[in-house]
């Protein structure tokens, strides 16, 4: 693999694991298409390339994530008033996402590297223009902060976020989609989107990992630099992302990409 591709792959990754994009299937159709690799080799693609955008978000996170560890160990068995904040939304969304996605993740293992570019990008074009019909609905005139987070908000957020194990949709547009229809704010929607990334990822890492048996199709040496280019550019458009949040429109964002992409894999590209 070569450094241009190394680089675009990483990019690619890097922008899409944060928008309302499916960074696995723009990751999928660079690396198949464009690239020219083998369909035995995408899984490995995007694990390694996941590696490098979930070590972006745990460095950017460090702070929120050891203060989240902290106030569990204070009091580990205290489940009722964990519940009523950030850590009850977290496991929450993690159990439903689980409860949805893990047979999707399974079945996906052996359908998106058999699935052609156009088809992938009708699917996740026809996914984000639902997603910016359903969000426009939301008209609210108080918004709720990050900080009122609890378990209720994480069984919507999980069960959407499920459903991003089928190929086309994104994750983070579906958790995203998810919170602000528990009524939050733009901007806390994408800093919890962000920051459920972290344990989703891992998790979702490990059973993709374990069911192809703990062996990449790809050279080690070429995951590692996937991992290290998507990281340093993770690191790099997060923060970017989490400031101009309040600025975006998340419904216009997802119908300007949905039509986009839908009429790119109905007139057959990719």
């Amino acid at each position: 693999m070569d450094l241009l591709q190394v680089i675009v792959l990483g990019l690619v990754q890097a922008v899409t694991e944060w928008l309302p994009l499916s960074s696995k299937t723009m990751d999928t159709i660079i690396y198949k298409d464009f690239f020219g690799g083998t369909p035995s080799g995408v899984v490995s693609v995007l694990l390694f390339l996941h590696i490098g955008t979930l070590a972006a978000a745990a460095l950017y996170f460090r702070r929120e994530i050891l203060a989240l560890s902290m106030e569990f160990l204070a009091a580990p068995t205290d489940i009722g008033g964990h519940s009523r904040g950030k850590i009850g939304f977290f496991a929450t969304a993690l159990f439903f996402t689980g409860l949805v996605g893990f047979p999707l993740l399974l079945i996906e293992r052996f359908i998106l590297p058999a699935l052609d570019g156009s088809t992938l990008l009708a699917a996740m074009g026809a996914g984000l223009v639902l997603t910016g019909f359903l969000l426009t609905s939301q008209h609210r005139k108080m918004w709720r902060s990050a900080s009122s987070a609890n378990w209720r908000d994480g069984i919507l957020t999980g069960l959407l976020q499920g459903l991003s194990a089928l190929p086309g949709v994104s994750r983070a547009g579906t958790s995203t989609t998810a919170i602000i229809w528990r009524g939050f704010d733009s901007e806390s929607a994408f800093y919890l989107s962000f920051l459920l990334s972290i344990p989703t990822v891992f998790f979702a890492e490990m059973v993709l990992w374990l069911a192809q048996g703990g062996v990449s199709a790809i050279p080690f040496a070429d995951g590692l630099v996937l991992a290290a280019s998507s990281f340093f550019f993770g690191y790099l458009t997060i923060g970017v992302l989490i400031r101009a949040a309040h600025r975006l429109n998340v419904a216009y964002l997802a119908f300007i990409f949905g039509i986009v992409m839908l009429i790119a894999g109905l007139a057959g590209y990719g």
